[in-house]
């Protein structure tokens, strides 16, 4: 999706800063909605909540590739956001589920991986149908598969082995409501941050973070005073379950700066035509499908936690070497840096995921599965909001003292990245002092 960005933007003549909205919409539903669907699946079964989500996906790609105008764009994205909630709050568990618990590593590290083909296949895909049709071309060529995946779920049989699973408590409908809402609320508000070009008050964001944090406030006490929470509660009470979430939403806050400026980089610095900015896309998916893959090797060998501090290193040599960019790019070096921090963040998605299901118990693997992705989230939309705002930032001040578009977006991009980089290695030297959040557990 990020590769048409640049096309997007000139479709409807947008700012720059306005594209985001179409990231934001899309991963502010699914993250409000993807606990509580994770529990709907741990309650009344997986692979109906995932059949809901193919098929209102396959009728959102349609709407977005249709869309006559902005808004209407960014309402199918809604829709868009509401059907992944549906399928990848249960996708993780249906994974796992097919299989011994012995081989959970195994099982998350094939699941990772065959995302990360598809991370290589789509971009290659997506700036192929673009230069043929446009940027819809990037919804059109999804509705079929939406549709196969549909057909395929037919073949699997789930049913036996994740019936078993399921949770006696009935669904805790009201939670989930309040749940959603203060998410909604808590990722909207860092999203309306950098929206001051658009006519959003600067006092706008801190009303709505405040009704956020009431709500959460709310629905906490909700949790403690009822015999059927979300999560067990020695597990809430657990400093480092947070912790590792935390390093979750650091990572994916300062990675999502790759997809997110590197596109605008290829194009307006580069000068690089679609196809080949989604090759070299490509290529840090493949990283990403290198890490994912080897990741039950390396887990088996250093545990999860251990993995997961690597696997942040990786990403902070990747977002570093990415800093060092020159507007004469060396695809050598692009694509290294590109591999590396694919690389990283494959094999941390993995350790992190297999840590977060080993904390919780069978019945609740909806909610494990879904935490991981509601984590993800939150990272993505505080670097959609921050990054593209230090971007815009620095340009705008660098042409205010006469710099050329591109000179000013050089001196930008840099710090971008630096600062992305620097993010993630002050999280990994706050967490050296506390060494219990790296001990080596063994997947079970």
């Amino acid at each position: 999706m990020n590769i048409a960005f640049p096309a997007i933007t000139q479709a409807f003549a947008l700012q720059t800063a306005s594209i985001r909205w179409v990231a934001v919409s899309y991963v502010l539903t699914y993250g409000s909605l993807m606990l509580g669907f994770g529990a709907l699946g741990d309650r009344i079964g997986y692979r109906r909540v995932f059949r809901a989500g193919l098929i209102l996906a396959a009728i959102a790609f349609a709407a977005c590739a249709l869309a006559p105008t902005y808004a209407w764009l960014l309402a199918a994205r809604v829709a868009q956001g509401i059907a992944v909630a549906l399928t990848l709050s249960c996708a993780p568990a249906m994974a796992t589920l097919l299989f011994d618990e012995s081989r959970r590593t195994w099982a998350l590290s094939t699941y990772t991986a065959m995302a990360a083909v598809a991370g290589v296949l789509a971009p290659i895909a997506g700036g192929l149908m673009i230069a043929m049709i446009d940027w819809p071309g990037v919804y059109w060529f999804r509705v079929p598969i939406a549709l196969l995946a549909l057909a395929g779920l037919r073949q699997i049989a789930l049913d036996e082995p994740i019936r078993s699973t399921r949770s006696a408590q009935p669904f805790d409908t009201g939670g989930s409501a309040m749940l959603a809402a203060s998410m909604a609320l808590l990722l909207l508000a860092p999203a309306l941050l950098g929206a001051r070009a658009e006519g959003v008050p600067l006092w706008a964001p801190w009303p709505i973070a405040l009704a956020g944090v009431v709500s959460m406030a709310a629905f906490i006490r909700r949790q403690r005073n009822t015999d059927r929470p979300f999560m067990p509660r020695e597990v809430t009470r657990n400093i480092d379950f947070w912790l590792i979430n935390l390093a979750a939403v650091v990572v994916q806050f300062a990675s999502f700066a790759v997809p997110l400026i590197t596109p605008y980089f290829l194009v307006r610095v580069a000068g690089w035509q679609t196809p080949a900015l989604g090759a070299l896309m490509a290529v840090w998916a493949i990283g990403s499908l290198a890490g994912s893959s080897c990741a039950s090797g390396v887990i088996s060998r250093l545990g999860s936690p251990r993995s997961a501090f690597v696997a942040m290193l990786g990403i902070v040599i990747g977002l570093g070497t990415i800093a060092c960019w020159q507007s004469t790019p060396s695809i050598a070096l692009m694509s290294g840096a590109l591999l590396v921090h694919g690389a990283g963040l494959g094999l941390f998605q993995v350790a992190y995921t297999d840590i977060v299901i080993a904390a919780l118990p069978i019945n609740a693997r909806g909610v494990a599965g879904s935490l991981t992705m509601v984590t993800r989230t939150i990272g993505l939309v505080i670097g959609a909001s921050l990054w593209i705002a230090l971007l815009q930032s620095i340009q705008m001040s660098e042409q205010t003292a006469g710099a050329t578009p591109t000179v000013a977006f050089m001196s930008a991009f840099s710090p971008v990245f630096i600062s992305a980089a620097a993010a993630t290695a002050i999280f990994l030297a706050a967490g050296l002092l506390r060494p219990s959040l790296w001990q080596v557990h063994r997947p079970r």
